[in-house]
């Protein structure tokens, strides 16, 4: 990994290997020798159960494929098989489960999904923090379903409102959802690391689902017709976390994040509510909407530029100074992200730039920069910001 440095000459970020070895757990189910010897098992397995051999006239032998009694069974097995393959293949690229304890999150998300369910196994203490898991209200005005939100409350956390914590909302990918950030992401353990060497200052961490409806690409805009999901976010989300948790309203410890698509959403929300937001981190982010926007505004050209920080950002107006981290692999993406980053700096606006070598768009790409994203985002917190 390698940071160039950034226009606005930003402090560089060093973490100690200490807090590195706490952060950057087990990667073997998303490794590619694990992928490699999966998929060709569950090949050679599915190979098996689609041709069988049988005697022929004179004693020859070839393979043939069974529609016979029980073909139903065989296909549907072959099915589960080569999905498994391609399963095992696309979390290597995409490194989203590489672990057990992503496992079980993985699947406690899957078989709840549109339920409710509680804290998902990982309580808090002195040491940890503590992450549950509530349930967002639908608003039918807003077209907007109920959905599931996840939340890291830090170690020794004081819930009786003594004590004010900064607050980051965090944004997933598309598709995606609000489980990704503390399954593929592991933010409550890097958060939990970087808490117990002072490298952040505790804060709540709250992951949210913004497809307003299922898996769709919403871009958190208002749809001209579809979810509001820019109105639910301000009129219904911020409203409920802060009066539900001891937050310090403070625009400055107001952070929102994001990657990929939700990179995007990160960005322009940020720069378009100033008010709001303090700092932005964008992973892998767009500098437009993509075709979430052309469905959202109906393919509506000058509300797609309104809603593109690539296109406003040079004439947009700061009411107010804004940090801003962005972050991408060097194998795909960077040429995008450093052309906002440096519309970000031509506006002379706080920067932190990172590239991180031999990754590409994937979640292995968001853990290696989450650790300097978070410590950014935590010295731009006031003094005594709780």
């Amino acid at each position: 990994m390698y940071e160039p440095s950034g226009p606005n000459n930003v402090q560089p970020i060093n973490i100690p290997d200490s807090a590195l070895s706490g952060i950057h757990g087990s990667k073997w189910l998303a490794s590619w020798w694990l992928a490699s010897l999966g998929s060709i098992a569950c090949f050679l397995a599915a190979g098996r159960l689609l041709f069988s051999q049988r005697k022929q006239f004179g004693g020859g032998r070839k393979p043939t494929i069974r529609f016979r009694a029980g073909s139903t069974s065989r296909i549907s097995g072959i099915f589960v098989l080569v999905m498994a393959a391609g399963g095992f293949l696309v979390n290597a690229y995409a490194s989203y489960v590489p672990n057990l304890r992503a496992a079980r999150r993985a699947f406690a998300t899957v078989t709840h999904v549109g339920k409710d369910f509680g804290e998902p196994g990982i309580a808090g203490d002195s040491r940890h923090g503590a992450v549950s898991v509530v349930r967002l209200p639908g608003d039918s005005t807003l077209r907007v379903p109920a959905s599931n939100a996840w939340i890291y409350t830090p170690p020794a956390y004081d819930g009786s409102g003594k004590t004010r914590y900064p607050i980051l909302y965090l944004i997933h990918g598309y598709p995606g959802s609000a489980a990704d950030w503390f399954v593929a992401g592991e933010t409550d353990q890097i958060m939990d690391a970087l808490v117990a060497g002072q490298l952040v200052e505790p804060m709540i961490v709250v992951s949210l689902d913004i497809n307003g409806s299922w898996q769709r690409d919403t871009g958190c805009l208002d749809a001209v017709d579809g979810p509001r999901m820019e109105s639910w976010l301000y009129g219904r989300v911020l409203p409920f976390f802060e009066k539900a948790y001891p937050i310090d309203s403070r625009r400055t410890c107001r952070i929102l994040g994001g990657v990929s698509a939700g990179g995007y959403c990160a960005l322009d929300q940020g720069l378009r509510h100033q008010e709001i937001w303090g700092t932005v981190l964008s992973f892998e982010g767009y500098g437009d909407p993509g075709r979430g926007g052309r469905i959202a505004f109906k393919g509506d050209q000058a509300a797609i530029r309104s809603h593109s920080p690539s296109f406003y950002l040079p004439t947009i107006t700061f009411m107010h100074p804004q940090a801003f981290y962005l972050d991408s692999g060097d194998r795909l993406g960077r040429a995008r992200v450093r052309k906002l980053a440096d519309l970000l700096a031509e506006r002379q606006q706080m920067l932190y730039y990172r590239i991180n070598r031999g990754e590409g768009h994937s979640w292995s790409e968001v853990r290696a920069g989450l650790p300097y994203a978070l410590i950014f985002a935590s010295r731009e917190f006031p003094e005594q910001a709780h």
